[in-house]
Formats: structure tokens, C-alpha cells, sequence
């Protein structure tokens, strides 16, 4: 066996320490990795006190092993002093996905694993490890790395030399304490100011003993205030005893340099999850928040600020750290320092082991007011506890998977309880007694997969969350549970089998309600006549729980599916600022918290969902005062947070342009149905692009964008006119359609198509129009535009004149200031007469072009500015030459950037 100590001590400053270095080869921090990942099949021990940096070595090793695809199988399992060989055991096997069913003996589950990984090539990192037992890698059913001859490798980090024994490895590697400008870097870099040497040196290089320091020195407004905290710092570090008395010196200081009470408090709370395991910052947060820790906060929006600064806090102060993305975990020797406070305060970490039969509730009560009972192999909770358990504020039973059976009477005398968590248990039905919590606040029953019904709840006037997520069995919750709910802010039932609810009228407070993923819901079925045919067709609409939108509270909804339709009139009191997501593969998802402004967003995967939304719904009156509306099949990447919260979907940049609108409509590749005609009839700006089926003139729509200001249609290449005379008439005489973009459409031929009389677009002021390759003319002759203010044609191939037949500018466009004409090479007549109003003029590649409607007459007194090619310029054909005196003509080209772009 060979020993390596990771080490590198820099001569500038030594550390004024007695710490003694063991007697191995040093070696750098590159070099261990190069160890710990050699391609020999073996057992490396990483070995040292706590807080000296095994852990981040063995994710070092972890992560690079992973990067290079170095294994076939990766498995991270994170121990403690109290894990159980049958804990360790049933971690690898949920790291490996092994459904152990209904195994209870450790020796059943130690074959599984050990078949499992018997032909494959695997890495497993054991981290924090207490082993006593021998040849134990065959007790938890790891096939030994040399035996198995496929170079496989088992990582061990632990803090005792039995553990090194008995896990009979090939290499052992101590890392050392880092150097001290390593360190002085280290707390440099977290503080940004410079501290007193001997400071730093007095942490003996450990990391944990820097990070805690430089969190204690973080967050100081003033030099003075930092000087004093010095002070106080070299007084908490006390005389050398040793490194690890240093440590938890510092540990304590840090717990008291937190900025408040509260913070205090929050950190506590960590020591009711179990050790051996990261903590959700999701359920951490929730704990917070109903343990009555978050006192000033009863608003939801303000509570959930104070809960992220808290984190921010005890972050920064290093007394936790993150883990992944979601979630957090608390240091074991700042966990051992710590519990001692937690003790005195009410919070006491879970028993040793695995909770022991024959230990009385009434010994954990007497402890404190919260008991944290996770992960043990209870299978039942018997009798009921006395008296003395009535403080009992917080009861913590999730994980306990062998769970079957509560007693009827369990409940009696916990009437003080306001947190129970019965998560991932294997009840069947609440007990009786659970009607006795009045004072009950959070109610946690996720993913219990064999609770068929909630019942006995009628009776939780004060409760303020449900969650029954992930009850894969549960088909039933008890007629009027929710009737004396007045305080009921979130109700979970998503990814359940239930049926249908009672009614929700009485829950005045809630904001959450969350259906999603559940296939037995019922749909009520309305018979509506389908405007194509005369048949009756049976339309299936998503059911709302009655009462669930006649208060307004509700922010956050997920339910049904996308083959379902939403009867947008059950939705009447939803408020406006609200998030909806309806697509096939997230079905129905509303949420608040993402967006901050006032305004609705949807993003919609068809347009049917909208069908029994009419144009006279009091909706747009509240929900959808302001919205933007996106109809488009959701993307491969586009994702949803399964969280209480939803993402907004990334919507086009035109949410950017649109800003100025209240009401945007947004369709991408779908076809435009009557179902959207009530969305038609209030967008103030609608965007049009990849419509299918638009062969046919009416399929767009346009007469019934009574409220459009704005419209743009890009790409819809198999449209070959845009407005029908009927609709002209109506878009004019309602007067809001001011701005129209057409682009990209390859068989657009017609503008307006069929007017033979004369017609005004009376309302319309711009008209950019661009890439439309089988346009010959843009207007017919008996079309009138008093109004237009700019026309912008560019890259129209085809396009030969603006109007179809001859005719005098100062009928047809009498207000127009601005015209560009951009690569139109056979573009030959504009318009006779002048254009009385015109100011600017840009052409480019527009040779065919000889003759331009611009001069000086009694309703023309204007200068008019002309932008184009010297060429062009020269070869223009004037009815009186000295008309050019009354031009500003500026040749086309590089000087000119800003004319380019103008208009």
C-alpha cells in the first residue's frame, strides 16, 4: 500500500504552527488526481481531519473521471457518522436505479447491486465514510476493483484510520494544508480587502478554518468597522491548541457574526434533515417559512425575499454551502459544532443510526419542540404519544419507505402541531386522528405511492398547504375537506389518479393550485354546433373545481392536458399578470411569479385552446386587459420548471418591438381558425408568420382585427392576397389599423384583390413591404390612401409599377412624406402627378425607373430630399429641368450610413 500527502508550502511566510506533517511523499494537487484516476482497478482511501479538503478531492476526481468518460457506471454516495451499513447500501442501490420493490433484509439488496455492477466498469465514491465493519465492500455488494479485472475503482474519503483498514485500499492519500499564500489568495479573494498575515496564519492552512474567516470578514461597510472585526476574529481564534480546535473556535464566531437572530435560526434548522444527505433548498425554504421563523414576512412576495437573503447570508458566511443547483448542505464539523446550540434552541438532529423501536416519543419531545425521524426502517407508528409530546410543533417523517400503518389515535395529543411531513411513506389512509391538528400549517404527503384517498382534514381550518404530489394511487379526497380551508394558499395534487375535487369556494387564499399530470380528472361535456357543418360537435372542456376563479386569488395553476380545452369562461376572476403555458407536452401551466409586470402572457400550441374564448368575454376586462399571446408548437428546448413556479417561454423578438402595445398576438406556424376570432377582435399588434393553410383569402382573418394598430406577416408563402374589398370597408371604418410590414411571401400577387369601385384605406399611415418576388403591381387604381405617411418596397423582383393602371399622386397618396424603393429592377412608374406631401425619397436598384413624382406646385411647397445613385440620378427624365433646383439630392454610398437606415 502505497501513502502520498498532497502538498505544497510556499517560502514566503511559513505558518506558526506545531502541526506536524506526516512523514509521506508530498506531492501537488495534479499529481493526486493523476493517483486517484490511475487506470489500475483499486481502492483509494483519501484520509485527514475534517475540513482539510477530502471531499473537494474526491469531487475533483469525481468530475474529471466523468468529463473524460473514463466508467460505464458513476455512483457519489454521501455518508455520515450515523449512516447505517443498510443506509449506505440502499443509497448505491436508488444511485444505480434499482427498484428493490418490497426488500427488506440489506443482504437481498447487497445481491442486486452486486450483479448490477459485476460486468460493468464503475466508479463509486464513498465520502465521508465511519466503516468498522471487515471486508466491506462485499457486505454492500461491490464487486472489489482488483478481482474484477475491468479497472473499475472504489474512492473512500473518511476522517479515521479504521476506515482506511478495513477498506484494504491500494493507495492512501492525505491532502495537506494549503500554502500560505494560497490561503492569503484564498480570503483575499472572498473579502476583497487586505487583512493582517498573521490572521490567516493562525488557520494553519486548513480550508475550512479560511472560508469560515473570510465569511465572518465579509459584508463590512467600513475600513474601521473591518478593524475592529480583526480584533474580534484574533480573540475567537484564542491561543493554538491544535488545527481542529482552531476550527471549531471559528465555527462559533461565524455563527455569532450572523446579522441576525433569525439567520441564526434558519441555520439551525439544518440539523433536523439527515447528515448523510443534501438538503433541498425548495423544502428548506418551505420549513422556514411555516415554523413561524420568518416572523415580519406574512406576505408571500416578501417572505420569499427574506428567505433567498438568508440563504445569500449563510452562504456567504460559509457556514452552508450548495450542492448541484437545488440544493445544500452544512458542513460535518460545523454540523458537530453547531448541534450543541441547535440542542438548547429546540433543535436536535435526528437520532444516531436508525431510529430505535423502544425510544418513546415522549423522551424526542422533552429534547425539543421539532422531531426529524427521516430515512429509518420504522413500519409503523403505534398507540399514541402522551401528553407531554402536546408542545410538539414539527413532526418529520419522510423517507421512511417501510412505513405502512399510523394508528388511529396517533394523532390525540399533538394538537400543537403545525409541520407534518409525511412524504415518501408507504400509507395507505390518514389516520382518524389527523382531524385533531387545528393548529396544523403544512401538510406534506409527497410521492406516497400507496395512498389511495385524503380524508379527515375537514377539520384543518388553519392550514395553509397541501401537498399530495406524486400520490400515484390517490383517487379521492373527502366531500367539503376543503370547505373551512379559509387559509389554504397552495394545494398540490399533480401527478395523482384523482377524479375530481370537492369544492374549493371557501379557500379565499389560494394562489397555487396544481393538476398537473393527472389523466382521470373529469371533463364536463358541452354540446356546441361547429360553424363549418351543421352537425353538433361534442367539444371536451377542462373541468375547473367550482369556486376556484370566483375569488381572484389564484397565481399559480397546473392542470389537464392539451387534448383537453380550457373553458376560459370557468376562468372569469382570474387577475391579470398572469403566465399560462397550454402545449401537448406540458399540458395546462398558469404561474405569477415569473412574471412582475401586469401583463397575461400565453404561449399556446394550437390554436383551439381558444375556442370557447369569444370576443364578448368579461375576461378582457381583468385577465387580459394587457396581454401578449403566442400561438406556435412549443420548441425542443424550450422547457418548463416543475417547481410551484413556471418559466416563461422565450417569446419572439417582437416581444421587444411590441412594447409599446398592451395587447400583442403573436401566431407562428399554425393555421388561423375561427377559434381565435375573439383574440382577433382585441390584439392591438398582431404578428402573422409561417401560417399553413392560408390558400385561400379568408383564412387570414384581417376583417376581424378590429382592434389592430399594428399587423405584421412574414413567410406565409402559400397567400396570394391579403385584403378582400369587405374587409377594406370594415378596417376603415373602425379606423385603428395604422402599420402594416408584409415579408417574405413568395405568392403573394395581390395586395387588395378585387376592388372595382372607388375605395379608401382610410386608416392606414405605413406600409413596409419587402421580398415578395411575384408582385407586379401593389395597388389597384381605384384603391385611395389618403392617410399613408410612409411606403417602403424592397427586393420585389417582379414589381413593375405602385398602381396597376396610371393615376394622379395627389388623389391616390396625398399625405405621403416618405418613400423607399430598394432593389426593384424592373420597378418603371411610381404614380403620375406629384406626391404633394413627400419629404424624402431613397432608390436603390431601381434602373427601369426613369421618371419620379416629385416637384413644386401650390399644394408641394416643400424641399424634397432624394437619395439614390449618381447614375440613376443623371439618367432621370424631367418635364422641366429647373424643378431640380428644388432638390436636395445626396449620391448613395459609404458617406451616408445614417440616410441609409433613415425613414
Amino acid at each position: 500500500m502505497a501513502s502520498y500527502c498532497c502538498f505544497s508550502r510556499s517560502t514566503r511566510r511559513p505558518f506558526t504552527t506545531d502541526y506536524v506533517v506526516p512523514r509521506y511523499r508530498v506531492i501537488t494537487i495534479q499529481d493526486m488526481l493523476c493517483l486517484a484516476l490511475r487506470p489500475e482497478g483499486e481502492v483509494v482511501v483519501i484520509e485527514g481531519i475534517g475540513g482539510l479538503g477530502k471531499t473537494w478531492a474526491a469531487k475533483a476526481a469525481f468530475k474529471t473521471a466523468r468529463n473524460s468518460n473514463r466508467f460505464d457506471t458513476y455512483i457519489w454516495v454521501s455518508l455520515s457518522k450515523s449512516s447505517s451499513l443498510r443506509r449506505c447500501i440502499e443509497k448505491i442501490a436508488t444511485c444505480l436505479s434499482i427498484d428493490i420493490g418490497e426488500e427488506l433484509l440489506s443482504s437481498g439488496i447487497s445481491v442486486m447491486i452486486d450483479e448490477h455492477l459485476a460486468r460493468r466498469k464503475f466508479l463509486l465514491v464513498l465520502d465521508n465514510a465511519y466503516f468498522l465493519e471487515e471486508d466491506i465492500l462485499r457486505h454492500i455488494g461491490i464487486p472489489h476493483p482488483r478481482e474484477q479485472g475491468l479497472g473499475s475503482k472504489v474512492i473512500v474519503t473518511t476522517r479515521i484510520r479504521r476506515a482506511e483498514t478495513v477498506m484494504q485500499p491500494a493507495l492512501v492519500i492525505t491532502p495537506q494544508p494549503l500554502s500560505f499564500q494560497a490561503s492569503y489568495d484564498l480570503i483575499h479573494e472572498k473579502i476583497g480587502k487586505d487583512i493582517d498575515p498573521d490572521l490567516v496564519g493562525n488557520c494553519f492552512g486548513m480550508p475550512l478554518s479560511l472560508i469560515l474567516l473570510a465569511g465572518a470578514l465579509c459584508d463590512v461597510p467600513t475600513q474601521e468597522e473591518l478593524r475592529v472585526l480583526i480584533r474580534e476574529a484574533y480573540a475567537a481564534q484564542g491561543p493554538a491548541v491544535s488545527v481542529f480546535t482552531t476550527m471549531i473556535r471559528l465555527v462559533k464566531f461565524g455563527y455569532r457574526r450572523l446579522p441576525s437572530d433569525t439567520a441564526g435560526r434558519c441555520l439551525l434548522y439544518c440539523l433536523l434533515f439527515p447528515d448523510d444527505e443534501a438538503i433541498p433548498v425548495k423544502d428548506l425554504i418551505i420549513f422556514w417559512k411555516f415554523d413561524v421563523m420568518i416572523q415580519d414576512a406574512r406576505d408571500s412576495h416578501e417572505a420569499n425575499c427574506s428567505d433567498k437573503e438568508i440563504l445569500r447570508v449563510l452562504l456567504n458566511h460559509g457556514l452552508i454551502h450548495f450542492e448541484g443547483d437545488d440544493h445544500i448542505r452544512m458542513h460535518d464539523v460545523i454540523r458537530e459544532t453547531v448541534s450543541r446550540l441547535g440542542r438548547d434552541n429546540g433543535y436536535v438532529e435526528q437520532p444516531g443510526r436508525y431510529f430505535d423501536e423502544d425510544i418513546p416519543f415522549e423522551y424526542l419531545a422533552k429534547l425539543g419542540e421539532r422531531i426529524s425521524l427521516m430515512n429509518t426502517i420504522k413500519e409503523q407508528l403505534c398507540g399514541s404519544p402522551s401528553l407531554e409530546c402536546f408542545p410538539t410543533l414539527m413532526l418529520l417523517l419522510r423517507g421512511n419507505r417501510h412505513m405502512r400503518t399510523i394508528s388511529e389515535e396517533f394523532f390525540c395529543y399533538l394538537g400543537m402541531l403545525r409541520v407534518l411531513d409525511l412524504s415518501f411513506t408507504r400509507i395507505i389512509i390518514l389516520p382518524q386522528s389527523i382531524s385533531r391538528l387545528f393548529y396544523l400549517r403544512l401538510l406534506l404527503l409527497v410521492g406516497c405511492g400507496h395512498l389511495e384517498k385524503i380524508q379527515h382534514i375537514g377539520s384543518l381550518e388553519k392550514l395553509e398547504v397541501l401537498n399530495a404530489s406524486g400520490c400515484c394511487s390517490l383517487k379521492w379526497v373527502e366531500c367539503g375537506s376543503f370547505d373551512r380551508m379559509g387559509f389554504l394558499e397552495i394545494l398540490d395534487l399533480s401527478k395523482t389518479s384523482i377524479e375530481c375535487l370537492p369544492s374549493l369556494s371557501a379557500c379565499m387564499q389560494l394562489n397555487q393550485l396544481l393538476l398537473q399530470d393527472c389523466p382521470y380528472l373529469k371533463s364536463e361535456q358541452t354540446t356546441e354546433k361547429n360553424d363549418n357543418t351543421c352537425d353538433l360537435e361534442l367539444t371536451k372542456f377542462i373541468k375547473f373545481p367550482y369556486g376556484v376563479s370566483k375569488k381572484g386569488a389564484v397565481r399559480n395553476l397546473q392542470l389537464g392536458a392539451s387534448k383537453d380545452l380550457l373553458d376560459w369562461m370557468a376562468m372569469i376572476w382570474l387577475p391579470s399578470g398572469l403566465t399560462f403555458e397550454l402545449s401537448d407536452r406540458f399540458g395546462t401551466r398558469v404561474s405569477q411569479d415569473v412574471n412582475q409586470t401586469s401583463k397575461t402572457y400565453i404561449h399556446a400550441s394550437h390554436a383551439n385552446l381558444f375556442q370557447s374564448l369569444d370576443k364578448e368575454s368579461p375576461l378582457w376586462l381583468n385577465c387580459f386587459r394587457n396581454f401578449h399571446i403566442v400561438i406556435s408548437p412549443l420548441k425542443f428546448d424550450q422547457t418548463m420548471d416543475i417547481d410551484f413556479r413556471a418559466v416563461r417561454t422565450k417569446f419572439s423578438s417582437g416581444d421587444v418591438h411590441s412594447s409599446g402595445f398592451d395587447r400583442f398576438l403573436e401566431v407562428n406556424c399554425v393555421s388561423i381558425t375561427n377559434d381565435i376570432e375573439g383574440i382577433l377582435g382585441h390584439a392591438e399588434l398582431i404578428s402573422l408568420k409561417s401560417l399553413t393553410e392560408t390558400d385561400q383569402v379568408w383564412s387570414l382573418n384581417t376583417g376581424k382585427m378590429t382592434a389592430a394598430q399594428e399587423l405584421w406577416i412574414e413567410e406565409c408563402h402559400q397567400l396570394e392576397n391579403l385584403f378582400l374589398v369587405e374587409e377594406v370597408h370594415v378596417l376603415s371604418r373602425i379606423g385603428k389599423l395604422h402599420n402594416i410590414w408584409i415579408s417574405n411571401m413568395e405568392n403573394l400577387a395581390y395586395f387588395c384583390q378585387g376592388i372595382e369601385v372607388l375605395t379608401s384605406f382610410s386608416c392606414l399611415m405605413h406600409l413596409h413591404l419587402d421580398c415578395c418576388p411575384k408582385l407586379h403591381f401593389l395597388f389597384p387604381s381605384s384603391l385611395r390612401l389618403p392617410n399613408l405617411r410612409s411606403l417602403h418596397i424592397r427586393f420585389c423582383d417582379s414589381l413593375e409599377r405602385v398602381f396597376d393602371e396610371p393615376i394622379n399622386a395627389e388623389y391616390a397618396l396625398p399625405g405621403l412624406q416618405s418613400l423607399q424603393l430598394w432593389e426593384l429592377p424592373e420597378l418603371s412608374c411610381i404614380c403620375g402627378g406629384v406626391l404633394p406631401s413627400l419629404k424624402d425619397l431613397k432608390v436603390r436598384g431601381c434602373a427601369k425607373l426613369k421618371k419620379i413624382p416629385v416637384g413644386v406646385t401650390e399644394n408641394s411647397p416643400f424641399f424634397t430630399k432624394i437619395i439614390g445613385e449618381a447614375r440613376w440620378w443623371n439618367d432621370l427624365v424631367w418635364d422641366d429641368e429647373g424643378i431640380k433646383r428644388w432638390m436636395l439630392f445626396r449620391n448613395w454610398g459609404p458617406l451616408l450610413p445614417n440616410f441609409a437606415t433613415e425613414g
